[in-house]
């Protein structure tokens, strides 16, 4: 009898572990934008479809983002976005899958400033990143926001000459991003 009490309480005690620590917080709405000072006119454009997926046991992230969702105020710079420099047809999505590198524990709320190593896919082409960014634990949900630097050239994203000086050659991408519990439904 002594066993089976044993037994019962440490599968108790698995299973509380198990349910308080490691989930899976997902969005479908992360809003993800870009920047570019541009000598005639700054090019910015927003999404609000970026997917996030994150891992709270394996610190693992994915992001992914439909190209064509990015909206402009210019329809014809959204055209030419989509067609001449990103050829959304040819590479409909970008993507970032990394691992947050310090120790975070999610079952306490708060503002972590984290540092995430990965790789960044976009226009075929995929390249090593680490990105800063913060990561916000609250009642109900997760948090994340970042900015970095993405070269246009990394990416193989090729700019005709008589518009290089119209593009800036480094673009500004930001993301944020509000996380909840995954459900399986």
């Amino acid at each position: 009898m002594k066993i089976i009490r044993t037994f019962l309480f440490i599968l108790v005690l698995v299973l509380a572990i198990k349910e308080a620590g490691a989930q899976i917080y997902t969005t479908q709405t992360a809003s993800i934008s870009f920047f570019s000072a541009a000598r005639l006119e700054n090019i910015e454009a927003i999404s609000k479809s970026g997917g996030v997926v994150l891992n709270t046991e394996t610190n693992e992230i994915l992001t992914k983002i439909t190209i064509t969702t990015f909206e402009f105020k210019n329809g014809l710079m959204q055209e030419h976005f989509n067609e001449n420099y990103m050829e959304s047809a040819k590479y409909p999505t970008a993507q970032f899958s990394g691992k947050i590198i310090e120790k975070i524990n999610y079952s306490v709320p708060g503002t972590y400033p984290v540092t995430v190593t990965g790789t960044l896919t976009m226009h075929g082409v995929t390249v090593n990143r680490i990105i800063s960014g913060t990561l916000i634990v609250k009642q109900g949900g997760i948090g994340l926001i970042s900015s970095f630097i993405v070269p246009v050239a990394e990416h193989k994203i090729h700019i005709p000459n008589d518009k290089i000086s119209n593009i800036a050659q480094n673009i500004k991408v930001s993301i944020q991003a509000d996380c909840t519990p995954y459900v399986k439904k």
